[in-house]
C-alpha cells in the first residue's frame, strides 16, 4: 500500500508554506496560459516580426511559458488528488463513492458549463470555420475528448482536462491493485484504463498532449506524498533546477525532445515544493507582512484558475471573430505600446468573465456536492475539499 508523506503537521494546512506555494503555483500557471494563448492570437511569431527589439524579446520571453504551465498543473494535480486518493481506503465502497463523488462535482460542472459556453460561442463566430458535431460537444463534456474525441475547435485547452480525469480513474485503480484489493470491478476498472490509453495511441497524435505519455509527470506529483523526511532540501539549487529546465525547454533540441523536456520540468517543479515541505509561514517582520499579502492575492486567484483555464480561449477566438467582421490584420507584426494594451485589455476581460463563472460553477460545489447527496438519498459525510483541484 502507497505510503503518504510523515509530517508533523497537515502540509496543505493555512499556517503552512507549501498549502500557499499550492496557491500560488495554480495562479501564476493559469496566466501563463492565458498570455501564451492571447500573445499567439494576437500577434505573428517571433520569426515573422519585421522588427525585433527589447520590448518584443520581454514581450515573448515572459508569454512563452503556456504549455510549460499546463506540466505545472499536472504536477499540483497529482499531488492534490493523488493525496486524496491514498487518503481512501479501497476495502470501503463508501470511501471510493465520496472520492468520486468530490472528483464529479469538482470537474463536472465547470467542464460541462464550459463545453456549453463553447458551443454556443460558436453559432457567433461561423466565418472561422469552427462548428463540431453533436457527437464532439457531448464528448467534450463527458471529459472524452484527446482519446475518444477530438477538443471542440474553440476550446482546445480542454486536451488537459481530458487528461486529468483519466488519471482520477487510472491511479486508483493502481492504488487498488498495490493494496491487493481484487474483486471483479477492479478487473472491470483495469480494462478500461487499458482500453483508454489504446485509444489514445491509436486516435491521438503521439505528443505532448497524449494521455499516456503525460501519466508519469502526474505520477510524480502523488510520489511527492512519500517523499522521507531527511530528504535533503535545498531551495536555491531546485530554484536553479527549476530555471534550468525552462531554458532547456526554450532550446531546439529541448524541442524536438518533448517528453524529456516535460520530465525534467516536473521533476524539477516538484523538487521546488519538496523544499517547502513542513515549512511554517514567518510569522513575524516585513516576511510576514509580504507572506500575508501575497497568500492572500494567490489565494483569490487560484480559486477561479480553473475557470479561467477552461473559459479564456473561445473568449479568444470570439474576439478574432469581431476583428476579422471589420476587415482589420488579425495578427500583428510589431511589438507596439497599443499591442500591449490590446493584449492587456483581452486577458483582463477573460479573467472578467472567468471570475463571474467561477461564482456559478465553481465556488457551489459543496451546495451541488449537498444537493446531489440529497437527491441520492447517500448519508456521506460532508468533508471540505482540499485538492484545489
Amino acid at each position: 500500500m502507497p505510503v503518504m508523506y510523515k509530517s508533523a503537521a497537515n502540509p496543505l494546512a493555512a499556517t503552512m508554506a507549501l498549502s500557499h506555494v499550492l496557491n500560488f503555483a495554480r495562479a501564476i500557471a493559469a496566466l501563463l496560459v492565458l498570455f501564451f494563448h492571447v500573445r499567439s492570437t494576437l500577434v505573428v511569431p517571433y520569426d515573422s516580426l519585421v522588427a525585433r527589439n527589447w520590448l518584443s524579446s520581454a514581450f515573448f520571453m515572459i508569454t512563452a511559458f503556456g504549455h510549460d504551465a499546463v506540466i505545472v498543473f499536472f504536477v499540483l494535480s497529482g499531488y492534490l488528488v493523488g493525496g486524496a486518493v491514498l487518503r481512501v481506503d479501497m476495502r470501503s465502497p463508501r470511501d471510493i463513492g465520496e472520492y468520486w463523488l468530490d472528483r464529479s462535482i469538482r470537474i463536472g460542472p465547470v467542464l460541462i458549463a464550459a463545453t456549453a459556453l463553447s458551443a454556443t460561442l460558436q453559432q457567433f463566430a461561423p466565418n472561422l470555420g469552427c462548428c463540431d458535431t453533436p457527437q464532439t460537444i457531448v464528448g467534450n463534456a463527458l471529459g472524452f475528448q484527446n482519446f475518444l474525441v477530438r477538443p471542440l475547435c474553440n476550446n482546445l485547452p480542454l486536451w488537459s482536462i481530458s487528461n486529468e480525469v483519466v488519471y482520477y480513474f487510472a491511479f486508483p485503480v493502481m492504488v487498488a491493485i498495490f493494496s491487493r484489493v481484487f474483486s471483479v470491478w477492479l478487473v472491470i476498472a483495469c480494462a478500461g484504463v487499458a482500453l483508454i490509453f489504446v485509444l489514445s495511441f491509436k486516435f491521438a497524435a503521439l505528443d505532448d498532449t497524449n494521455v499516456v505519455l503525460d501519466f508519469p509527470f502526474w505520477l510524480i506529483g502523488a510520489a511527492l506524498w512519500s517523499v522521507p523526511a531527511g530528504f535533503p532540501r535545498l531551495r536555491w539549487p531546485a530554484l536553479v533546477m527549476l530555471a534550468g529546465a525552462l531554458v532547456f525547454g526554450r532550446l531546439e533540441f529541448g524541442k524536438e525532445h518533448f517528453w524529456l523536456r516535460d520530465l525534467l520540468l516536473a521533476v524539477s517543479f516538484s523538487y521546488v515544493l519538496i523544499t517547502f515541505l513542513d515549512r511554517a509561514l514567518p510569522q513575524s517582520g516585513i516576511r510576514s507582512v509580504l507572506a500575508e499579502h501575497l497568500t492572500d492575492w494567490s489565494r483569490r486567484f487560484a480559486d477561479l484558475s480553473f475557470s479561467l483555464y477552461v473559459t479564456h480561449y473561445p473568449l479568444i477566438r470570439l474576439y478574432m471573430h469581431f476583428l476579422d467582421a471589420t476587415h482589420r490584420p488579425t495578427r500583428h507584426t510589431a511589438i507596439t505600446w497599443l499591442v500591449l494594451l490590446e493584449f492587456a485589455c483581452l486577458s483582463a476581460a477573460c479573467i472578467i468573465v472567468a471570475s463571474g463563472f467561477s461564482a456559478l460553477f465553481e465556488r457551489p460545489r459543496r451546495l451541488f456536492k449537498k444537493v446531489l447527496v440529497g437527491r441520492l438519498l447517500v448519508p456521506l459525510p460532508a468533508k471540505p475539499d482540499d485538492t484545489g483541484r
